[in-house]
């Protein structure tokens, strides 16, 4: 390897004779360097990580498995082309210039394609575990109503903190916007209501419903309109969610 000056930087010459290792050297120098100078590199190798634990979990194989792979490597090709583009480009000319522009514009339009072929593949491909997994939940869910309810109630209190936290007023377990226990009254209400033909039991649900909400009221840890709030959130959703497993 010999040593030259141009334009005001050291360049290096590789002879042509070189040895094959040396090669793979200078290859596995110019993958780290990327990985470790490039953000969108690092995303990209977090983003194969993550399908490659999504195929082991779905147990993807065969020509699907191959698709993945194929994906993966062409938005790395073109992620490194994109890198060396960028660098040649900025040892050439430390000014702006249009045709600087374009040529980075294009390489990183290259990435963006191909970033998406790869998105666009693995839809194809694990959307269809996803419904069948979704599928085997609802029918599992279905052969249990309390379960069910149970399940939906959960979802009611993961809502209701997701609220607070947005309103960022009061505890997640005391006061702030909307009432949870309020929510979860309100829901069990619906939840038992959807299933039972008996008119009393439903009037009986919705007084307690009702007692829990005076009492969040006359505690002073809600007010009105957190209370109502809460309830019209328990009562929305529980009623969306069964509707839609049932």
């Amino acid at each position: 390897m010999a040593e030259g000056h141009r334009g005001g930087f050291v360049t290096k010459k590789i002879t042509k004779n070189g040895k094959f290792s040396e090669s793979i050297n200078y290859a596995l120098e110019g993958i780290v360097t990327a990985i470790k100078t490039e953000r969108n590199m690092r995303i990209h190798i977090f983003a194969a990580i993550l399908v490659a634990i999504l195929s082991l979990m779905f147990g993807v194989t065969g020509s699907d498995l191959k698709s993945l792979s194929f994906a993966i490597s062409l938005v790395f090709f073109a992620e490194l082309v994109n890198t060396a583009i960028e660098a040649a480009v900025d040892i050439s000319t430390t000014r702006y210039h249009p045709l600087a522009k374009k040529a980075k514009d294009v390489a990183a339009g290259a990435v963006l394609v191909v970033s998406l072929n790869a998105l666009v593949i693995g839809y194809i491909i694990f959307s269809k575990q996803i419904k069948e997994d979704t599928f085997e939940i609802f029918r599992l869910l279905k052969s249990s109503y309390v379960d069910t309810v149970l399940f939906v109630l959960f979802i009611v209190v993961i809502g209701v903190f997701g609220v607070k936290s947005y309103y960022k007023k009061g505890k997640l377990l005391h006061g702030g916007m909307p009432s949870g226990h309020s929510a979860v009254a309100f829901g069990l209400w619906v939840g038992v209501s959807y299933t039972t033909e008996n008119i009393v039991v439903t009037i009986l649900t919705f007084g307690i419903a009702l007692l829990v909400a005076q009492s969040r009221i006359e505690g002073l840890i809600h007010s009105p309109k957190e209370v109502l709030a809460g309830s019209i959130l328990g009562t929305f959703v529980t009623y969306v969610l069964l509707k839609l497993i049932f």
